[in-house]
């Protein structure tokens, strides 16, 4: 008989027509958790998880009238987002491929038995209340059953060795999900060394690699070790690997192929006994295409695609992500601060994030050092620099419709924004943030709640356009 697993608090729904099976689920379900209730088909499957929040819906593929796909989008097109996993046969396979296109979880393929049903329950548990610690405080904080499809992905691969490529925008956490993976392997033991492809010129990239012999070059004064030998028995990160210039693509072609190195003026080879992950924010199989990176190596990182979408994509994690920037930011700086006002809150899930989780926990941060009370308000957030009812005051005022938060803009900023626009009102707060850090440009990016390279452009935008920027720099 199966290990019965407690599972007091999650409520599932299982959608069968077929009643024998209908039945068979409910009872090994059962086993994990008392709160399962039954469906005879899509409608009322439907019917019951718009009234009722479950945790986990199970359901057949295949009904009649309201079929399981149609009864996702229905849910989808409610607002609903509970995590759906279909249960199929091999000739609907498709379809249910077709369906985790369409958002949903899973699918589980018949004939199946009571103890492959628990464990895919419990691993669909695990991964949803999860709170991983990644080390140096980074942790895997999500709610939506998107990333947890994605981490049950990188949990299932992290066992082999095989090469795995994340993709995504800058700040969506791929660096998490690459120290997830490493954390899970056989590898966890080993060091996880990470290189960042973009930050380091293309003269020296090729020695930060691979390392070098002492007197290989004119300045090698002494042997030293590259990042592929001081990862050996763990996992190295090639983060923004779409950087790395094109005449040495087809040496790392070689080192995944062969997995071993050949140092700078060393005629000898070193064996290789590491993980590989590779992070990119570019399309890979566009710059392919434009003959910028190499096709062979690009099939040969892309064994196992891993895509990490935009926040603005997966807004059910704000919520979560911000509570625990909460908690982490009120007891690093020692503040009293129980958590987000509801317009706070409004105005977080309404805002667009193009800096993604990064940006995040900068706002966060920051509204947490500002705040003078128990809760953070929309006030506190300073979204994009600028208070969250301000930015729609500036916004408005170029339409000439500010008569409604004009006195409160005023009060707060004694009319030093008035007849401005929004850009002049970015560059007096970057440059002001500036000067107040004595010119400390990493400094000033962490208070603006931007990285180090947007404030570099934002300086070089003003410096072209006739301002002393560097009467603000240090």
């Amino acid at each position: 008989m199966p290990s019965k697993v407690p599972m007091l608090d999650k409520k599932i729904l299982v959608v069968d027509d077929d009643d024998d099976m209908r039945e068979a689920l409910r009872m090994t379900l059962a086993r994990l958790s008392p709160n399962v209730d039954v469906a005879s088909d899509g409608q009322s499957g439907y019917e019951k998880a718009i009234s009722t929040e479950y945790d986990l819906i199970i359901s057949d593929i295949r009904m009649p009238e309201v079929d399981g796909v149609t009864m996702l989008k229905m849910l989808r097109s409610a607002g609903i987002n509970t995590p759906i996993t279909f249960i199929t046969a091999h000739g609907t396979v498709e379809n249910a491929v077709n369906a985790l296109k369409l958002g949903a979880f899973d699918y589980i393929l018949k004939p199946f038995s009571a103890e492959v049903i628990e464990e895919f329950v419990k691993r669909v548990f695990d991964l949803r209340d999860m709170k991983i610690s990644q080390g140096k405080n980074k942790e895997a904080v999500f709610k939506s059953s998107y990333m947890a499809k994605m981490f049950l992905i990188a949990k299932d691969v992290s066992t082999s060795d095989v090469t795995v490529l994340i993709t995504g925008a800058s700040g969506t956490g791929k660096e998490v999900m690459a120290r997830f993976i490493h954390e899970n392997s056989k590898k966890r033991n080993g060091p996880f060394v990470a290189i960042n492809c973009a930050a380091i010129p293309d003269a020296l990239i090729e020695s930060e690699l691979f390392g070098y012999e002492k007197g290989a070059f004119t300045g090698a004064d002494s042997k030293k070790i590259g990042k592929f030998e001081s990862a050996a028995a763990g996992t190295l990160l090639l983060d923004e690997i779409g950087e790395m210039p094109l005449h040495l693509q087809s040496k790392l072609l070689r080192v995944l192929e062969n997995k071993e190195i050949e140092k700078l003026g060393s005629t000898k080879t070193v064996k290789l006994d590491i993980r590989i992950v590779a992070t990119t924010n570019r399309d890979l199989k566009k710059d392919v295409e434009n003959g910028k990176f190499r096709e062979d190596l690009y099939y040969r990182l892309n064994v196992i695609n891993i895509e990490i979408p935009s926040l603005k994509q997966r807004k059910e994690d704000i919520g979560v992500l911000s509570d625990f920037f909460v908690k982490r930011y009120s007891n690093v700086n020692s503040k009293f601060i129980k958590k987000l006002s509801d317009e706070a809150i409004y105005a977080l899930n309404n805002y667009d994030w193009p800096g993604n989780i990064r940006e995040l926990e900068h706002t966060i941060e920051r509204a947490v050092i500002l705040s003078k009370g128990e809760y953070i308000t929309k006030r506190d957030l300073f979204l994009h620099g600028i208070a969250f009812d301000d930015i729609r005051y500036l916004e408005k005022s170029e339409k000439g419709d500010h008569h409604d938060t004009l006195t409160s803009v005023q009060t707060i900023y004694k009319g030093k924004f008035i007849g401005k626009t929004i850009a002049e009102v970015e560059k007096d707060l970057i440059l002001n943030t500036l000067s107040d850090n004595g010119g400390n440009r990493t400094k000033a990016s962490k208070v603006l709640g931007i990285t180090v390279r947007t404030l570099r452009n934002k300086l070089k935008e003003y410096r072209e356009a006739g301002v002393d920027v560097n009467s603000y720099l240090n």
